[in-house]
């Protein structure tokens, strides 16, 4: 399974940084340029960031474009991959993991795979679908709220979420992937990659120190343009709670809301 790296040209550590983690980890990669903020004319942040449930930063614009050119590659290549941000920290038996999932799991017709972990709480099945090998396994994933920094795309998945990009308005990438409950989405347990500021929460420590070039939201305070346009943006917030509402009830008799567990042996951490 190929590896697609999201990656500022001018991120050379995070780049550094990855090519020897993949390297060491015996798997191809591909560098994928992340879209730059200095790509985004003013017009095309107006026309595209304003949308969503909220004002979008223009870095947070461009890290979803950045993952729509990614959905473009594993459509266009018409086979799986991992995508990751170039802050991801992977397992050391990841090369295990993707093996086993393409050479069993492609009978459950998954369109993603998370497998990450970013200290909220995410929506699973109560059972495993499937146990995989190294102590690894498989839960349905039926609603998540943050963390793109590494799944694995199919095909049908990248087709859903370019048509959706189509037409329905830019968001948040985690925000946009997740939303899109048309998905066929999975978990994997314990989680297989976390990114480089969660590294204390899970106490794992060894912080790289790299500077945020995606820009989290955790706590954005976002500008509105006008009265009536806060009002746009609270009145497509509460829908989209309504929604996320609606979900959690459709599938509660089959789900349960937890943390992810995360095997702090299973990450090397320099």
């Amino acid at each position: 399974m190929r590896v697609f790296v999201i990656n500022l040209p001018q991120s050379e550590d995070r780049r550094v940084f990855q090519q020897q983690q993949l390297e060491r980890l015996n798997l191809p990669y591909q560098v994928l340029d992340a879209v730059s903020v200095h790509d985004i004319s003013e017009d095309q942040y107006g026309k595209e960031a304003f949308g969503w449930q909220r004002p979008l930063k223009k870095v947070e614009l461009a890290c979803f474009l950045s993952h729509v050119k990614a959905w473009n590659m594993v459509w266009n290549s018409n086979e799986p991959a991992l995508i990751i941000e170039d802050d991801a920290v992977l397992v050391e038996d990841i090369a295990t993991l993707l093996h086993d999932i393409e050479r069993q799991f492609l009978s459950l017709d998954p369109e993603l795979i998370n497998l990450e972990v970013r200290s909220r709480k995410k929506i699973l099945s109560k059972r495993p679908l499937f146990k995989l090998n190294n102590g690894y396994q498989l839960l349905s994933l039926f609603q998540e709220r943050t963390g793109t920094g590494g799944y694995i795309l199919f095909p049908a998945g990248a087709r859903k979420l370019l048509d959706k990009a189509q037409s329905h308005p830019a968001a948040t990438a985690d925000a946009f992937i997740f939303s899109t409950y048309q998905l066929k989405a999975f978990q994997v347990e314990p989680a297989a990659l976390i990114q480089e500021d969660q590294l204390e929460a899970y106490g794992l420590g060894g912080n790289k120190g790299f500077v945020s070039t995606i820009g989290r939201s955790e706590h954005f305070k976002p500008e509105y343009r006008s009265t009536a346009d806060k009002i746009g943006f609270k009145s497509r917030r509460m829908i989209g709670q309504f929604k996320m509402a609606y979900r959690y009830l459709s599938v509660i008799l089959k789900a349960t809301k937890r943390y992810v567990a995360l095997d702090k042996a299973k990450f090397k951490i320099k």
